[in-house]
Order: C-alpha cells, then structure tokens, then sequence
C-alpha cells in the first residue's frame, strides 16, 4: 500500500550568506532561481531549481531560522544520478569550477557510489549512483578502524507499520 507520497519535492537548508549561498548553487549545480521572499524589507529566502522544476532547493537566511541549526559536514539530503559515469561528469565539472568536493566512494554491495560536495557552508549534498541489487532491509555497522559490516535484522525491530503496532518503547 502506498500513502501517495511521489519524491520529495524541496529540501530547505539554512545559509548563513543567502546571497552568496544563491550564486553558488546556481553556478555550481546549473540551477536557476524561481522564488525569492522578502521580509520587512530583506531578502531572507530564496527557491532553486533544475531547468525542468523537477526538484527545489530552498535557501533560508539563517539569522531567521529558529534555533539558527547548522549542518557543517552533514548530508541533509541526496541526489539520485543515472550512472557512476554521471558521478565522474560532476567530479570534471567541480574541478573545472574550482569547487572542492569529496572522492567516489563505493559502497560495497548494493550501495552504489557517492560523490560529496560541500556548499559554502559546508552542508554536504551527496549524489548517488544507483544502488544495484540488494535486500529489502540491510543494517550497516560503521567502524573507527576499518571497512563497515552488515547485517539482516533491524536493531529496533521496525520494518513495517504493523511492526509500529507491535513495538512497545521501554519505560525510562
């Protein structure tokens, strides 16, 4: 069964210069800007997109946001590409930009190939290659001294909404 929920649509991220935060993404992503929003008198808040309005990126000045968060080195979300051979397009084209961005990374089976870049912030956006064949559910353990493992059971024991009904948290 499926709620109706396509994609998502926009991701939001806090900027701490909207201005040079606007120019970057339109010069470095290709995108173009469709909205902004002013607020008494300011500009606070700015919307991008793809030539096709396929996705839309909101750029909001961050002295406005509440609790003013900030994501340095954090993936906030991902972006799907078609091939590994689109990955190494955008590594040429960071390059040719100046934009420093992170190595391909694989990620073993089934995880496909990632490719980091940092915004001036240093909120990181990830690109993705498709992940290949893999299980419904795969756990991934990460280790300070060597590569991850995996494993097949969910550590909270939630796969499902029928898994939800069942779950009974633990009384603090």
């Amino acid at each position: 069964m499926s709620i109706g929920i396509e994609r998502i649509l926009q991701v939001k991220i806090p900027v701490t210069d909207l201005r040079r935060s606007v120019a970057w993404y339109i010069r470095v992503l290709d995108l173009r800007l469709s909205w902004e929003f002013v607020e008494e008198g300011v500009v606070r808040g700015a919307v991008l997109t793809d030539e096709h309005e396929r996705f839309l990126i909101g750029l909001r000045d961050r002295a406005v946001v509440s609790g003013q968060p900030e994501f340095p080195g954090f993936d906030l979300f991902s972006f799907g590409v078609a091939a590994v051979t689109v990955l190494e397009d955008l590594v040429r084209r960071f390059d040719d930009l100046d934009v420093e961005h992170g190595p391909l990374i694989d990620r073993g089976p089934g995880g496909g190939v990632q490719l980091d870049l940092p915004d001036p912030d240093g909120t990181v956006i990830r690109f993705l290659s498709p992940f290949g064949a893999h299980p419904p559910f795969a756990g991934v353990e990460f280790h300070a001294d060597g590569p991850p493992s995996f494993y097949d059971t969910p550590a909270h024991g939630l796969t499902t909404i029928a898994g939800l009904r069942h779950h009974r948290p633990h009384a603090d």
